[in-house]
């Protein structure tokens, strides 16, 4: 067979590069975040962004990130992705990656994730606006109770509270004579601000004499046992409006959501459970929803109104 000299010298050349074009390409490192954004900070060359730490922030439970931003402390949530970066580039330098506890560990966590994705969807998709509201109506026990909106100096002496009520008729402020004199340590320093309460929230003596008094109106002496009461009855309503519960049913709803997805899905399943250890036959064993797949709409108990224990 003709070979041409000239063919040969053109191809000899290319033929490392011909024989690595057909290696397969090295799987993909795991963990890589999209580096966008400005730079945070920079680990041994590599940046560290703020799409990276917003990534971070969308893991967390719902409310913690504007929590994390009210308190000021974006700082440490920064200090903490560039730890974990800091450690990522070790494991991957170290090769952990590709060691096969590595690869199991990386496998469960891509699964959970991937649960936790489709439960967070199927959820969002199902928290409307009418489903909140179907959630208030239902429990219009729990939401719908007459409640007070309250403010009181409490002081240990009926002379003490006769003196009061006196300033307060020439023209005294109530929240500025609340915040020196009263003795209540949670309310005192927010100007006897008790917020709204339901009547069984407080002690008897106080809640009968608050309840039965007008909106806008000032009574007092109260004895309780804890002293005596001057209250200021700001306002009064027959329960909880929608717009002020409104986040603590989503939080609620939502958990209950979860736990109906899941049970709706799992009858969608064919799982097959082996009836003796050992037992063939068996292709899919039965085992609880992934740890990972509720994670972010496990949010903090509903918070209630201010506290408004028996004023002491």
């Amino acid at each position: 067979m003709f070979r041409s000299p000239l063919l040969l010298s053109l191809l000899l050349p290319l033929l490392p590069v011909l024989l690595t074009a057909c290696d397969p390409p090295p799987p993909p490192v795991p963990g890589q975040l999209e580096r966008t954004g400005d730079v945070v900070s920079t680990v041994n060359g590599q940046a560290v962004t703020r799409g990276m730490v917003d990534a971070f922030i969308e893991q967390l439970p719902p409310g913690t990130a504007d929590k994390i931003k009210a308190q000021g402390q974006m700082a440490q949530v920064e200090d903490q992705v560039v730890i974990g970066e800091v450690l990522y580039q070790e494991a991957i330098k170290q090769k952990l990656h590709e060691t096969p506890e590595g690869k199991n560990a990386i496998a469960l966590a891509e699964r959970n994730a991937l649960a936790g994705q489709l439960v967070e969807k199927v959820v969002s998709e199902r928290t409307t606006d009418a489903a909140i509201q179907a959630f208030y109506d239902e429990h219009a026990v729990q939401y719908k109770r007459p409640q007070v909106k309250a403010r009181h100096i409490l002081v240990k002496e009926k002379g003490d509270a006769d003196a009061i009520v006196a300033q307060l008729k020439g023209g005294a402020d109530f929240a500025k004579l609340a915040t020196e004199k009263s003795l209540d340590p949670g309310s005192g320093k927010e100007g006897g601000d008790l917020g709204w309460f339901e009547k069984g929230r407080m002690v008897p003596e106080f809640a009968d004499a608050a309840f039965a008094a007008e909106k806008g109106s000032t009574i007092g002496p109260i004895q309780t046992k804890f002293g005596y009461h001057v209250i200021l009855v700001e306002d009064k309503r027959e329960g909880k409006p929608l717009d002020e519960v409104k986040d603590q049913i989503k939080q609620q709803l939502q958990k209950d959501l979860v736990d109906k997805f899941i049970a709706e899905i799992k009858k969608t399943a064919t799982i097959v459970a082996p009836t003796a250890p050992g037992a063939a036959g068996a292709s899919v064993t039965e085992s609880k929803p992934a740890p990972g797949a509720a994670v972010k709409l496990d949010g903090a108990p509903p918070a209630g109104d201010k506290p408004a224990a028996a004023p002491h």
